[in-house]
């Protein structure tokens, strides 16, 4: 039994790889590391700010004592015009529709062919005089019509455009918002 003992402990014990030893030299002890000399903290210098506060008035500018009074009063009126200035309201250019003229709010017409092709068939219908294009962003077009007719422009729009189906889907005394599909839309597969 005592050899079965040797033959066990064998096993337990783990494999040594002795070829990376072979040649080498002892490793010597380390020494240990010299105490570094206690360095007081320094606390790190504060970000350097680049923003500042928005001034809410410009700053007049300061004139050396030589320049004559009249400079001055001048340079003082302008700050104060200029202030004045700032709280006028801004004029719009968009005046509201003036007797005859409706606006007409056009949707969707995806292309700027689209939009022309709509006023071309805008300007036939009975009525119908001076076309105005206040804008045209994103599909929607904006434009203000010279009408003089015994009916109402929304009662003619209804009974159709050529080319186009329209739906009119808001009606104000100045203004008319109208859905519009082309005839060809109906016959495009898809």
């Amino acid at each position: 039994m005592a050899g079965d003992d040797k033959k066990k402990g064998k096993h337990d014990e783990e494999i040594v790889d002795l070829s990376a030893r072979i040649g080498a030299r002892r490793p010597e002890p380390k020494k240990p590391a010299p105490p570094t000399p206690p360095r007081e903290e320094v606390p790190p210098p504060p970000p350097t700010r680049h923003d500042a506060p928005i001034p809410s008035e410009p700053r007049p500018r300061l004139l050396p004592p030589r320049e004559d009074r009249q400079q001055r009063d001048l340079i003082q009126k302008a700050l104060t015009d200029e202030d004045a200035a700032k709280s006028q309201a801004i004029p719009s250019p968009r005046t509201p529709p003036g007797p005859g003229e409706v606006d007409l709010v056009v949707t969707p017409l995806p292309t700027p062919d689209d939009w022309h092709r709509f006023e071309l068939a805008l300007r036939r219908v009975r009525g119908v005089g001076q076309l105005r294009t206040e804008y045209y962003r994103h599909g929607v077009l904006k434009v203000r019509v010279s009408f003089q007719g015994t009916e109402r422009l929304a009662t003619l729009l209804r009974a159709g455009i050529q080319g186009y189906r329209v739906r009119i889907i808001g009606e104000d005394r100045t203004t008319l918002q109208v859905l519009v599909a082309s005839d060809s839309d109906d016959r495009r597969p898809g």
